[in-house]
């Protein structure tokens, strides 16, 4: 009979809180060295800099100190590839649709300690409550983030939840892929991947994608598949910036 490590801790709630609060602060500490540690490039279209201006103030790289004025919008984002969140700054400006799962509240608090904001929800439970924590974040004039493929997969498989979500809110969708020059990729269903100390990223912006309110199935599905084709080919493009930065040409 083969016994999980994480079998004995959901057993014992003392030992499961005690190794939740270990992952949060992992989380965390992560979270933070890629902020302050990694060398970080970005690629954006001319379209989306008005939904980016001064989100990466920290880093820099911003042309303007002032107060953000950057317009609202709604990152999709991988679910193995949320090392990329750190680049949308500020942190306050930005809340994060979590799923409920137990995987699912380690990062909402490592997210939180950080100083992002978080709505919790998926398709399988409290979609609708999470939805409409979504909805009133937006209406505060807050830019959202939504992992494409949460929280069960199939991996780099985007779900027709972020199309909906994009119609409730009223904000363009604008995908972001990031990568890294050296990286762990964890044995997990989303193939995470955990950058080594100190390496550069890349994080890649793609065209924002309007929803119409209003629209059918049969659109919906259409649209979803738009941002499927372009994360795909903006994956492909991340990939290979560190490979041969020759052959890197941003046409999503």
């Amino acid at each position: 009979m083969k016994i999980r490590l994480r079998d004995i801790f959901l057993k014992y709630p003392v030992l499961d809180g005690f190794r939740r609060s270990v992952l949060v602060g992992v989380c965390k500490t992560g979270t933070l060295f890629s902020t302050s540690t990694y060398p970080n490039t970005f690629f954006y279209p001319a379209e989306s800099r008005p939904y980016l201006d001064n989100l990466w103030q920290e880093f820099g790289t911003a042309e303007s100190k002032d107060e953000d004025q950057s317009k609202p919008a709604i990152f999709a984002i991988y679910h193995g590839r949320m090392v990329g969140l750190p680049s949308l700054r500020p942190n306050n400006k930005l809340t994060i649709l979590i799923s409920n799962s137990r995987d699912g509240e380690i990062i909402a608090r490592a997210l939180k300690e950080i100083g992002f904001s978080t709505a919790r929800g998926s398709p399988a439970h409290g979609g609708v409550r999470g939805a409409l924590e979504m909805k009133t974040a937006a209406k505060a004039n807050s830019r959202l983030a939504m992992m494409v493929d949460g929280p069960r997969g199939p991996r780099y498989q985007v779900k027709q939840g972020l199309v909906r979500l994009a119609e409730i809110t009223g904000l363009p969708i604008i995908p972001l892929v990031t990568h890294t020059r050296h990286n762990y990729w964890m044995d997990s269903w989303d193939n995470f991947m955990a950058p080594w100390w100190g390496t550069p990223m890349v994080h890649i912006f793609g065209h924002p994608i309007d929803i119409p309110r209003g629209i059918t199935a049969e659109q919906s599905e259409q649209l979803t598949e738009l941002l499927q084709s372009r994360m795909d080919r903006m994956r492909e493009m991340a990939a290979s910036f560190f490979v041969d930065a020759e052959k890197y040409n941003y046409k999503t």
